[in-house]
This record gives C-alpha cells, structure tokens and sequence, in this order.
C-alpha cells in the first residue's frame, strides 16, 4: 500500500481551488487503496469521506506535523501557499523519497518566485492544467520532460436552488455573478465599475458577489456601489448557498487577468452558465471564445458591453451555457483528476535516478 502525505494550505475565510482539488484528489486515492495522510490547516470540504483519510494539522513551524506513517510520496499543492511547499520538499528529502508538486497558481502571483523555481526543478512530477501553464513553468526553469496534465472537476456541494435564492434575495430580473476571492487580478474592481453602465440599460439587473470581501474599506469610487441595493454583497457562504447562486445566475464573471483554471468556470459550465472571464496568459486553453464563454479586455465600457450582449440575448447565453455543460460531462470529473495523478505516482514510484536523495539541506530550503 502505497503511502502519500500531501501538503497544503488554507485560505482564510474561503478555500481555494487548489485546496478544493486537494481535498478531493486525496479522497478518490483514499478510495481506491492509496494510504493517504493530509497535512494542512485547512478546514475539509462538506461532503468529504473522513474515514479514509488521516489528517494531520500542519504545524507552524518547519515540520510537516505529527504523523503516523512514513510517507512513500510527498505531493505538495500551490505555489501560491510556499510554507507548505517548503516542508513538503523537506520532508520529502529526509525520507529520501519522491517530491511532486501541483503548482496551481499562476509563477506571477508566487509569494517565493525562488522557491517555486526549487520546486519545480526538484520535482519528480509537476502536474499542470493547461499548455499555458506549461510554457510559463518551463520559463521558470521547470523540466518539461516531469510535466504532466492533470484535469478539472467542478465542487458544487448541494441541489442548487435557483428559485429559492432569487425569493431569498427578492431578485426578478437578469443576475450576474462574482464567485472568489476580492484581489486585484480577479477583476472585482472592473465588475464593480461595470455595473452603473448596465445599469443604464438593464436598470433591474442584479450583481452578487460571493467570497471573501477586499479585507478593507471599500474605495470611495466603490462604497456607494455596496450600498445600492442591485449589488449583493454576500461575502463567504455555505456551499448550499454557492450552489444555489450558481444555478440562479445567467452568467459568471469573473474577468481575471493572472490565472491558471479557476475552479468557478467549471463550476459554472456544470450548471449550464456561460463564463466572461479576462485575458490571462492561456485563456484560450480553458474558455472556448463565443462558445462557452467570452474573453474580454481590462476596461469596464467593454465589460459592461459584453455583459448587455449576453442578459439580453437569450438564446446565444443558452447554446454557450449549454456547450459548457456538455464540456463539464466530457472533460472534467475527480475521477478523472485521480486517474490523472495516480499516473504520475506510479512515474514517480517507478525505479530511475533518484531525485529527492540527492537534496541537501540547503535546496530543500
């Protein structure tokens, strides 16, 4: 049996798609023998089989935390959570055995570029979501020969409810939805500065944000968008309550301009909404333009423009929400992601040129 202890973090006041995807993984490995240990702080999804996994809470200092088996494996997640990393490779170093590493977050967005480049070179397999990332991973100094995709999952948890959030919030008109966490590059900003140009042609449409706010006061250009009462300011919400957001929208967006695969667009494409995203080094890879989604620009008339286009054309935003879902029952799944990630294992296991043994202390940082 074959033992994994898998290391990663947690983002305050909501989980990331990197933790959802280790969470997930970890339990479909669990279920099919692989003697799993995660080490985190992060809080596990509804809905997980506990049972079949030890966890261990990750401590806070440089070791992993207490555990009760000797790992065979150690596969760190997220690069833009490097404290995790940085204990996973050390781990991985005094048990002499195999690092790998799924990076999940764009190399621009990397807290420790130094370290993410150490782990990528010291990594037996690096699991990417798309050839995008690849490129740029290469560029970071990655071996391209240890790459391997890895696929996509949605992680809505629940019935989604789409009558039962619209009488909740007191919605009849169109609804465009914000799902993630309120930093810059997500674009929440040029929502929010689109929102009054709808306004003026959709006056009943609604824009609910969900995740956690921006951690401040809102700029005064913002405040009095919080307090019109078209804009819904939820905050963090249960996983029902996601759910149901999701189904009572008619579009996601979430016009990201530093991202790999955010977990939302399939989410979305699984209740057959379609997507605006931003333009992100290998957009192109995960939305398929004025197909399942569309691609726009930094500024908020174009925003505001693409978003007019799609709440008043019915039947263009149901064949793209309709070949999104289509796609999400092809393409994505956590079996799939498992299949994917157990492969790499089984490379990593595979007898040849040790890797981890040869660190020094000094590489494992």
């Amino acid at each position: 049996m074959t033992a994994v202890h898998v290391a990663f973090g947690g983002y305050e006041g909501t989980q990331a798609g990197a933790e959802r995807m280790a969470w997930r993984t970890t339990a479909r490995l669990a279920a099919r023998g692989y003697l799993m240990t995660a080490v985190t702080d992060s809080v596990p999804p509804p809905g997980l089989d506990r049972d079949t996994i030890q966890v261990a809470r990750a401590a806070v200092d440089t070791r992993l935390g207490p555990v009760r088996t000797t790992p065979d494996l150690v596969h760190a997640y997220d690069l833009g959570q490097p404290d995790p990393v940085r204990r996973a490779m050390r781990v991985a170093r005094e048990h002499r055995v195999p690092f790998v590493l799924t990076p999940a977050t764009d190399p621009q967005l990397w807290p420790d570029p130094a370290l993410g480049r150490r782990a990528c070179a010291l990594a037996s397999v690096i699991y990417t979501l798309t050839a995008a990332e690849r490129a740029a991973l290469c560029l970071a100094g990655a071996p391209v020969d240890r790459m391997r995709h890895v696929a996509q999952a949605p992680d809505l948890a629940g019935r989604p409810d789409r009558a039962a959030f619209r009488a909740r919030h007191g919605i009849d008109g169109p609804v465009v939805l914000f799902a993630g966490r309120r930093i810059a590059t997500k674009g929440y900003r040029q929502l929010l500065a689109a929102a009054p140009l709808v306004w003026d042609r959709l006056p009943d449409t609604t824009f609910a944000l969900i995740g956690p706010g921006p951690g401040r006061r809102p700029d005064p250009a913002e405040a009095h968008l919080y307090r019109d009462g078209r804009v819904l300011d939820l905050g963090v919400v249960s996983d029902q309550d996601k759910c149901d957001a999701m189904a009572a929208c008619d579009v996601l967006a979430l016009p990201t301009t530093a991202d790999v695969f955010p977990l939302v667009f399939a989410e979305a494409w699984s209740c057959g909404r379609p997507v605006i995203t931003g333009r992100f080094p290998g957009v192109e890879d995960v939305v398929r333009d004025d197909v399942d989604g569309l691609i726009v620009g930094r500024g908020a008339r174009e925003l505001a423009d693409v978003l007019v286009t799609l709440l008043t054309d019915h039947g263009r935003r149901r064949a793209m929400g309709a070949a999104g879902l289509a796609r999400s029952r092809t393409e994505f799944g956590w079996d799939r992601v498992a299949d994917d990630v157990a492969a790499g294992y089984h490379a990593a296991l595979t007898p040849r040129r040790p890797v981890m043994a040869r660190y020094t202390a000094r590489e494992a940082g």
